[in-house]
């Protein structure tokens, strides 16, 4: 293993991490002091400016009840994984002489994808970060490099490569994360809550009748769904917090949209429409304040999951159809073609084109330009946006090609569609 006396090989591992993945790198001694890093020059969080102090605080024990063990690391010396409260990611790696630790590298701060003003500020509200420095906090953000997981944990892995010359696996990666953490058991004992729901007779749903529920949705049957529910006693539902009834209510709310986001999936409405339903549906209940709004909004989501399904073209598509039909509607604001579907579905283009015909009875090429049309219907409601930038937008030539196309859809002309 390489230790920190091996400067020149130290430096040369931490430019190779920095120019891969243009995220800050440093190499601390003993005393967690800096003796290395890239770029020479960095700016600061909020809040503690010095990198310095940042970097003792981020390399202390992953948690206080935990210490470092360094017999452990002095055999296995396994990259750490650490997000802070403020979702910074960093790798840390310790170098070891004999059973001490010499020194450590710290790859970070990085971000696992782009913080969005209304997120970053959400963030900082989360962690009672004073209102005169969010503007701080959002320039410190979007400075920050973004390393997707998997890109954070393969940089990890090469530079436990770089470092050992030994390979390391993410299963290894992560199965050390997991046993290096202690376990933060729940209060109390399932096993004697068990006993206590028996005796009491105060026993959960029977699953078969949640399976039934879930089946509705998938098959979009709303009247079967709400029969379904009605059947559900009150008592029989979980516990899901024991300080708040209204805090239960919405984790069960959540619980249930989650698996109706799953089913509907499975009745084949559209995977980007049914996660973007289940993040709206969840955000609303999250505003509700009270236990009867909570019950009807998750009810209003169910049945709003059941109709997504019955009005979906993709029902009784085969799955190659339906992969396509998918892809057109994730990716209609980008270039289309019959060569890029017929990569996604795995097939000649030829052979894809008559399949989707004889399924859909619509050409491929027909097809997109329709969703298009759909799609600029709906961008339409919006009073900000013009005509000409819809058809930009979605790929039409110019403004006369799209008005020709939107006619043969609609019947009638952008303009007097939107009036």
């Amino acid at each position: 293993m390489m230790t920190l006396e091996d400067q020149e090989g130290m430096q040369y591992i931490c430019k190779l991490i920095f120019e891969a993945y243009q995220t800050p790198v440093f190499v601390l001694d003993s005393s967690r002091g800096i003796v290395h890093q890239l770029p020479l020059s960095l700016e600061g969080r909020p809040l503690t400016p010095d990198f310095g102090e940042m970097l003792k605080e981020i390399t202390d024990p992953i948690d206080s009840a935990s210490p470092i063990d360094l017999a452990v690391v002095a055999t296995t010396p396994i990259p750490i994984i650490r997000t802070t409260h403020s979702l910074e990611n960093f790798i840390i790696l310790p170098l070891t002489s004999g059973h001490q630790t010499a020194g450590t590298i710290v790859v970070g701060p990085s971000l696992y994808e782009p913080l969005t003003e209304s997120k970053a500020a959400n963030l900082l509200r989360d962690n009672n970060i004073p209102l005169g420095l969010q503007e701080q906090w959002q320039h410190y953000y979007r400075n920050l490099t973004v390393l997707t997981r998997t890109r954070l944990y393969h940089a990890a892995m090469l530079l436990y490569t770089l470092v050992t010359g030994q390979t390391l696996s993410i299963t290894e990666l992560l199965l050390d994360a997991r046993t290096s953490k202690p376990k933060q058991q729940p209060v109390g004992s399932p096993d004697l809550n068990v006993s206590f729901r028996r005796e009491n007779i105060w026993l959960h749903h029977e699953p078969m009748q949640e399976q039934d529920l879930f089946r509705h949705i998938q098959n979009g049957n709303k009247a079967e769904l709400l029969r379904t529910h009605a059947t559900f006693s009150e008592e029989k539902y979980g516990l899901l917090s024991k300080k708040s009834h209204l805090r239960s209510k919405k984790n069960l709310a959540v619980a249930s949209i989650t698996l109706a986001t799953r089913a509907a999936i499975g009745g084949g409405l559209f995977w980007e429409i049914a996660y973007t339903l289940s993040d709206f549906h969840i955000q609303h209940i999250e505003e509700l304040r009270d236990v009867p709004a909570v019950e009807n909004a998750v009810l209003d989501a169910l049945c709003d999951f059941a109709d997504q399904v019955k009005d979906t073209r993709t029902t009784m598509l085969s799955r190659t159809a339906a992969v396509c039909q998918n892809y057109i509607f994730n990716h209609l604001y980008e270039e289309l073609s019959l060569d890029k579907l017929a990569e996604v579905a795995g097939l000649n283009g030829s052979y894809l084109s008559q399949l989707f015909k004889k399924e859909t009875g619509i050409a491929v090429s027909d097809y997109i330009q329709r969703e298009r049309i759909e799609e600029a219907k709906r961008l339409m409601e919006y009073s900000g946006v013009t005509l000409s930038d819809i058809a930009t937008r979605l790929h039409f030539n110019d403004q006369s090609y799209f008005t020709k196309v939107f006619k043969k859809y609609t019947g009638t002309t952008p303009r007097q569609f939107r009036n």
